[in-house]
């Protein structure tokens, strides 16, 4: 069993020879996955000159780690939740926003001609109960009325034509969700954002930034930087060096099994018309086949903060064979995981460090484990937000960032809390 992320496979990550610094720069973007890579390619695009700095190997994090699995990502508030909260404009426009997220992402991936595996055959969330079928059917009906989406409840006399499981009562179809290979949609970034003129820094530690008078002293692992302006793009793996940004973010392991290949007719039968796949859990599962169709490759909330692959294997197995008893005699191949970001209100954020015009750092991170088609959007409207144009501005814009006294960035509780919903879930409360 590899403890590398089976994406690796087809799109292998390399140990990237080092570039030699510049000594200035207009901006430079700290974190190299998929927001840090849109926001540079958007500047390149404009003449801006930029430079992408990553701590560790370039695409070794979340953008390479996930499922591949692309929506809308509708609030967790849901519409009711969020209208109470920011009213119901302001929530509205959040969800209409969201709905776009797919498209954009479509049409990003054709224009900038990168060949990432895309396949829109939707998704299917199961329902552990008959009442989970019941709240889909009302949430689904206020989600036509705000935002249009094109879904359909599935009845559990249904549902064989959508899931080879038993375990649900039903649920519902989102038929514009979508996959795609993260690992190469990783790369053809990076070779665009390069061609664009950006350069790009992997093994490059930020340690330090320095305010002054003409922007930021960028102080690295290899040598200082000076920049005018700093986007801040680390969501899961943001660090002390933006202290007042990371005690805003909730870092969880998530991690990912795959299978060894499977017969074709074992795959059909389990999975029927080749979907992604979730459920209404409390701890969020989420699965599907692998781009060629050959393995099922099955994601979950990890065991604790840190990695260990074996009990992560041990843990998603047996919640994989929970919905699919079939695959219980079926071996494991890969094991990983990585970090995804969570925030207090449930919602990614996006806009400049402090409020203040004058202070030059931006950021755009906490897609709530749905990260994705979110951050390629965010990031790229965080380039348009440094360049100052008007097609910047999003729905988002207008949330507060929050924290909670006392966090410091370490969510020490939540292991406790996972282990908690786990057993809830598990015996169907």
């Amino acid at each position: 069993m590899k403890t590398t992320s089976y994406w690796w496979e087809a799109a292998p990550r390399s140990q990237n020879n080092n570039i030699e610094l510049p000594p200035s720069v207009d901006v430079a973007v700290i974190g190299g996955g998929f927001t840090g890579l849109c926001t540079a390619l958007t500047l390149a695009k404009a003449g801006v000159s930029v430079i992408v700095l990553e701590a560790g190997v370039l695409g070794a994090g979340a953008s390479t780690l996930n499922g591949g699995m692309l929506g809308p990502s509708f609030h967790k508030l849901g519409l009711s939740g969020l209208k109470a909260k920011y009213g119901e404009q302001l929530a509205n426009n959040i969800l209409r926003e969201s709905l776009g997220f797919v498209d954009y992402l479509e049409d990003f991936l054709l224009s900038e001609n990168i060949d990432a595996d895309f396949s829109r055959n939707g998704r299917f969330r199961g329902a552990l109960k008959p009442s989970h079928y019941e709240l889909m059917a009302t949430e689904l009906d206020n989600l036509v009325k705000a935002t249009g989406v094109e879904a359909e409840m599935i009845p559990k006399t249904q549902q064989h034509l959508e899931t080879g499981s038993q375990l649900f009562h039903g649920g519902i179809v989102y038929h514009g969700d979508a996959g795609l290979h993260p690992a190469k949609y990783h790369d053809g970034l990076v070779k665009n954002v390069k061609q664009a003129g950006a350069l790009i820094a992997p093994n490059t530690r930020v340690d330090h930034l320095k305010k002054n008078t003409s922007g930021f002293e960028v102080q690295t692992s290899r040598g200082n930087i000076l920049a005018a302006k700093v986007a801040i793009c680390t969501n899961g793996y943001t660090e002390k060096v933006t202290q007042d940004l990371r005690r805003r973010i909730l870092p969880m392991r998530s991690a990912m099994i795959a299978t060894n290949p499977l017969s074709p007719q074992l795959i059909k039968a389990l999975m029927p018309k080749n979907r992604v796949y979730s459920d209404s859990r409390r701890i969020v599962a989420y699965y599907r086949t692998s781009s060629d169709g050959s393995r099922i490759l099955f994601g979950s909330r990890a065991t604790g903060l840190k990695d260990n692959p074996h009990a992560n294997a041990q843990l998603l197995k047996g919640f994989m064979t929970r919905i699919f008893p079939q695959l219980s005699s079926e071996s494991i191949s890969h094991v990983w995981s990585g970090l995804v970001a969570y925030t207090f209100d449930h919602a990614p954020h996006i806009g400049q460090f402090g409020g203040g015009k004058e202070d030059g750092v931006y950021y755009a991170m906490g897609y709530c484990g749905s990260g994705v088609a979110r951050s390629s959007y965010f990031g790229s409207k965080l380039g348009l937000k440094i360049l100052g144009k008007q097609k910047s501005e999003t729905a988002f814009d207008e949330l507060i960032f929050e924290t909670k006294p006392f966090y410091t960035g370490t969510p020490w509780f939540m292991p406790s809390i996972l282990s908690w919903h786990r057993l809830l879930d598990r015996f169907g409360f």
